[in-house]
């Protein structure tokens, strides 16, 4: 039996190291990042993180005025997708209340992802980043007093 549980665990050793070899080398692209989406696409928010996480994504940033994102792999490497919505300038007072509103709207997908991110731009926030690895979102106001982190939950 104990021979059998070292045979398991050296086996479990040479996948992870495969994997982690595997997002080492990993090369980001538009396509990957959406197929990582469209894996995720009527699930909730935290299913788009474990699908992000599964192609070696480490964190993203978004830049809310206009949708800008700048997604960075474990392995540093980063790619850039530019703006796909019209600019808007985000208020400069920061108002915590109305971002959680339009983070529960979001959540309860009363509301879709533009108007939400104008939402928490008219509320004060100028960008967010999703970190995958710490499992939680920052959003951030117009100076670095102001910001709010949501934990992401698993599944």
């Amino acid at each position: 039996m104990c021979k059998k549980r070292s045979i398991i665990f050296e086996e479990q050793n040479y996948l992870r190291q495969l994997n982690k070899s595997a997002m080492e080398n990993i090369t980001l692209t538009e396509e990957l990042i959406t197929t990582a989406k469209n894996r995720a696409k009527g699930q909730s928010y935290p299913h788009l993180i474990k699908s992000l996480k599964a192609i070696g994504i480490d964190n993203y940033f978004v830049k809310v005025s206009n949708h800008k994102r700048t997604y960075t792999a474990t392995n540093g490497e980063k790619l850039i997708l530019p703006p796909d919505m019209p600019e808007f300038e985000p208020a400069e007072t920061f108002e915590l209340e109305a971002v959680k509103e339009a983070i529960k709207e979001i959540q309860e997908k009363t509301i879709d992802y533009h108007t939400f991110l104008k939402k928490i731009g008219d509320a004060g926030i100028h960008t967010y980043v999703a970190d995958i690895t710490g499992m939680k979102v920052i959003y951030q106001g117009p100076n670095s007093e102001y910001e709010y982190e949501e934990i992401i939950p698993e599944v």
